[in-house]
């Protein structure tokens, strides 16, 4: 068995972005974090859709800078390069590590939309690069998940077939698009969201990563 994890969200705590925020004063942080997520997933997908695909680090600046105008937000040149380097620097969750070591063996291996300096850095500051196998960008195929030529990414760099793999993600959407590929999914749901009405269902849902191997877990 092969474990595939999705990095940002799940296996990688974004709150060093939450934090890069409030230190700038954003009004309305929470908004605007919401917005700044949402426009960077949208244009991700929109690249994808259209062929015109640029680096994840490039979509999150635009999304950034799209949030600001919205919000009407004035930001200094460093206090925006602050908020993007923040996602060079996230943390591992809490429970990541104990999982990851307990899958010692299986095959541990991070597929993120994540461009490759991003993932290299992410992966040096939660601590966890002695914990995979190794760990695959989108990059390689200048399409962003949940195409499918994403996950056949995972499925060739861990030399197995997508029966083999099981996919851990926190993202409904990502999930939806790994079992349409044919892996086994488990969705991380660690806010009790509604499910994504997309006509698949994942085959396990935990509240946790300390839950993933939970056999209780629907």
């Amino acid at each position: 068995m092969v474990w595939v994890f999705d990095a940002y969200g799940t296996l990688w705590d974004v709150g060093c972005i939450e934090a890069a925020v409030a230190q700038a004063r954003v009004p309305d942080s929470n908004r605007f974090l919401s917005l700044w997520r949402q426009k960077q997933l949208e244009y991700a997908f929109l690249r994808t859709l259209t062929g015109h695909y640029a680096p994840f680090s490039l979509v999150t600046r635009d999304a950034l800078q799209y949030t600001l105008e919205t919000v009407g937000v004035t930001l200094t040149a460093n206090q925006e390069a602050a908020l993007l380097d923040a996602w060079f620097h996230p943390q591992a969750f809490g429970d990541a590590k104990e999982l990851l070591a307990s899958l010692k063996g299986e095959g541990r291996w991070i597929l993120s939309n994540g461009d490759p300096a991003m993932l290299d850095a992410g992966v040096d500051a939660t601590g966890l690069r002695g914990c995979l196998e190794g760990y695959v960008s989108v990059d390689q195929v200048q399409r962003y998940k949940p195409h499918p030529e994403t996950y056949r990414l995972a499925v060739a760099v861990a030399q197995a077939s997508p029966e083999e793999v099981v996919f851990v993600s926190s993202n409904a959407w990502d999930v939806a698009g790994a079992a349409r590929f044919g892996f086994r999914t488990v969705w991380v749901n660690r806010t009790g969201a509604a499910l994504d009405r997309l006509g698949v269902e994942p085959w396990r849902v935990v509240p946790s990563l300390a839950a993933v191997k939970d056999r209780g877990c629907r």
